[in-house]
């Protein structure tokens, strides 16, 4: 290979290699208790997020007709995002179908029934619980697919409007 560029090694210096260079520098101990401190703090705020925005969108869907839809759609996506940040997969599941119907409601401005949009209340507040934090989600898959079959219905109305 005549043509080939030679490589260059580049030394890297991170804060770690400087402060366990220094006397009485970070151990590796002291820096992963340092990184779960950090991490347990984060997981505080993210769970703080969710709660800011679940409850106020279990609330506008406990009291639909009269809602804010684009503040509905706005409520779930953070939900859902933060929801996997957390490792919380019923709730971003659940969080995931909200929005999907929400955002179809907005759009296309397709009808959800009180007793629809209450289903969806019903399953934010039970997925809040946190009953599922891992990501085995087969003791759930009735629930998720019922939630899937009524976004399907609420979408299927945007399609029958759109044929007339």
């Amino acid at each position: 290979m005549p043509d080939a560029a030679a490589g260059r090694l580049v030394n890297v210096q991170t804060k770690f290699h400087r402060e366990a260079l220094k006397p009485g520098g970070i151990n590796r101990s002291g820096a992963n208790m340092a990184s779960d401190r950090s991490v347990s703090a984060m997981k505080g705020q993210v769970e703080g997020q969710i709660e800011k925005a679940i409850v106020p969108l279990i609330a506008l869907l406990r009291a639909w007709p009269d809602a804010d839809v684009a503040k509905g759609c706005q409520w779930a996506a953070q939900t859902r995002d933060l929801a996997g940040l957390a490792g919380m997969h019923l709730l971003t599941e659940v969080a995931m179908h909200t929005y999907d119907c929400l955002d179809v409601v907005l759009i296309d401005r397709v009808e959800i029934r009180p007793e629809e949009a209450a289903c969806y209340a019903d399953a934010l507040a039970f997925a809040q619980q946190g009953l599922c934090r891992g990501d085995d989600l087969e003791p759930f898959m009735p629930l998720i697919r019922d939630l899937e079959t009524l976004t399907n219905r609420v979408a299927a109305r945007a399609q029958v409007e759109a044929a007339r």
